[in-house]
């Protein structure tokens, strides 16, 4: 009877410690997991922060091309430029796209779209500029204001991850 006593100790011992470690690795990743997407957000919002700044600018140089961009701006006079409007749409919208992230100083896609549609010509009405992900893991949303065509005009840049 003593043999059949010890066998059961032993496996409620052994049980006792895979239960343990189950439960502390459970913990650590959970603390890492938490600061890792936080990070991420940060990151995001950051981003976004970047993007809206630049997008809402005049741009560098004032009077920027595809070849002459250093900053891409769409506005002249606190309204939006169409000129800058459809540079803008071209370079996003080509084999460009990456070059147009690297000038907004980000690294994750972006998309910016217009509470009302904007006229490219030669596209016609368009409502968003930019890459959309279908589901995105994480998104951010930053909301700025501007004329367009004498209106007012909301625009959301939104930069997932």
């Amino acid at each position: 009877m003593e043999k059949k006593a010890q066998g059961w100790g032993f496996d409620l011992v052994v049980a006792s410690i895979i239960f343990s470690f189950a439960i502390v690795f459970f913990y650590i990743f959970a603390i890492n997991y938490s600061t890792v997407g936080e990070e991420n957000f940060n990151n995001l919002a950051y981003e976004g922060q970047l993007a809206a700044e630049s997008i809402l600018s005049e741009g560098y140089p004032a009077d920027w091309n595809n070849n002459t961009v250093v900053r891409i701006g769409i506005l002249s006079q606190n309204k939006i430029n169409q000129t800058k409007l459809e540079r803008f749409y071209n370079m996003a919208n080509s084999s460009e796209y990456n070059r147009t992230k690297v000038l907004f100083n980000i690294a994750h896609d972006y998309n910016v779209s217009f509470s009302s549609n904007v006229t490219i010509p030669g596209v016609g009405d368009v409502s968003s500029i930019g890459k959309t992900k279908s589901n995105p893991e994480n998104l951010i949303r930053v909301t700025r204001f501007s004329i367009y065509n004498n209106k007012p005009i909301t625009l959301d840049i939104d930069v997932s991850g």
